[in-house]
C-alpha cells in the first residue's frame, strides 16, 4: 500500500501526461505500480491458497450462486474500493483495470465460480460509470475513445488516437518496413503507442507474429501453473502469465480502439525502466517456480 500511495506524496510524487503514477528518486522517475502488481500476485495467491474452500463450497446459495460468509466476502469488496481510489486519486485507469483484472482472474482460477467475476466485473463497471460522471480526466479519455475523429478533438486531445489509427492502416498488410514508418507522427509513441507503430513498420503480419508470441508466453505460462505442486504455485504462475497477457489486451485494444486508451505499457517492448525490470522479474519468478516443479517431479 506505500508503494500504491507514494505518488501522491507531495515532494516524490509527480504527474507525468495527466497521470500521478511516478516518484521522482535523484535523477531517476520510477513507477512503483510496476513493482506493486507483483507483490499483488504473490498476496492474492497466498489469501486464495487459504480460503478458496470456503469461497467455492459455501453451504449458502442462491440457485447455482454461491454465497460465502460476509467476511469472506470483504477482500472483493476492498479490491474493488481501492482500484476505485487508485483511479480517483492518482488518474490512471491502465493500473485500475490491472489491478482489478488480476483479482478477478486469480478469484475464478481458484474457485472455479464465475460468480464472483460476475460480481467484480459488475462493481468495476459501476466505479467506472460513476468515475465517468464525476471526473473530467476519466471523460475526456471516454469521449476520445467513442470520437476521436470530431472537429473539437481531433487537433486536441484525439489527436493522438486518429495518429495512432492512420499507423495502423498504413501498416497494410506487410508493412512499410522497419525504419520506413513515420512513428514520430504520433505523441508518446515510445509508450501508449508502440503497438501502432511497430503495426505501421511490420503490417499486419507483423503485429499478429507479436500477437502469436504473447499467447505463446500466456500457453508456457499456465503450463508452468497446472505442472506447479502446491495451490500456492499454481495460483502465482497463473498469476504472473495473465499480467502479460492482460496488459497486452489492455494496450492493443487501446490502439485499435476496441476499448479506451490507458497508460499500460507493452510488456518487454515498450519504453519504460521500471516496467522493463519488472517484466524480467516476472520471467524469473515463472522459471522459478518451474525449477521448482522440476526438482519435486524428478524431472531435469
Amino acid at each position: 500500500l506505500l508503494l500504491l500511495v507514494a505518488p501522491l506524496m507531495p515532494v516524490i510524487g509527480r504527474e507525468i501526461n495527466g497521470a500521478r503514477i511516478w516518484i521522482k528518486v535523484g535523477p531517476a522517475s520510477i513507477e512503483p505500480w510496476e513493482a506493486v502488481k507483483l507483490l499483488l500476485v504473490v498476496f492474492f495467491a497466498a489469501y486464495l491458497e487459504e480460503y478458496r474452500e470456503v469461497l467455492s463450497r459455501s453451504p449458502r446459495r442462491i440457485g447455482p450462486l454461491p454465497i460465502p460468509p460476509v467476511p469472506y466476502l470483504v477482500p472483493i469488496v476492498a479490491m474493488w474500493a481501492i482500484a476505485m481510489v487508485v483511479m480517483i486519486l492518482e488518474k490512471d485507469v491502465g493500473a485500475t483495470a490491472l489491478f482489478f483484472g488480476i483479482f478477478l482472474a486469480m478469484l475464478f482460477l481458484a474457485t472455479g465460480e464465475a460468480f464472483y467475476a460476475l460480481i467484480g466485473l459488475a462493481l468495476l463497471l459501476l466505479g467506472g460509470f460513476a468515475a465517468y460522471q464525476l471526473f473530467g480526466h476519466v471523460h475526456v479519455r471516454v469521449d476520445t475513445w467513442l470520437r476521436p475523429f470530431a472537429e473539437d478533438l481531433r487537433f486536441d486531445a484525439g489527436y493522438q488516437m486518429v495518429q495512432g489509427l492512420y499507423a495502423l492502416a498504413n501498416g497494410g498488410l506487410l508493412g512499410a518496413g522497419l525504419g520506413n514508418g513515420m512513428p514520430e507522427r504520433i505523441p508518446v509513441v515510445w509508450s501508449d503507442f508502440v503497438f501502432a507503430a511497430f503495426a505501421e513498420e511490420t503490417g499486419l503480419a507483423g503485429a499478429l507474429a507479436l500477437l502469436a508470441l504473447y499467447l505463446l508466453f500466456l500457453y508456457r505460462g499456465m503450463q508452468i501453473a497446472v505442472r506447479a505442486p502446491t495451490t500456492f504455485l499454481q495460483l502465482l504462475a497463473a498469476g504472473l502469465a495473465f499480467i502479460v497477457a492482460l496488459q497486452t489486451l489492455v494496450i492493443v485494444g487501446g490502439n485499435a480502439r476496441l476499448i479506451p486508451l490507458t497508460g499500460i505499457t507493452l510488456p518487454f517492448v515498450a519504453y519504460g525502466g521500471s516496467s522493463l525490470v519488472t517484466n524480467w522479474m516476472l520471467v524469473g519468478l515463472l522459471l522459478r517456480v518451474s525449477e521448482v516443479s522440476n526438482r519435486m517431479r524428478g524431472g531435469p
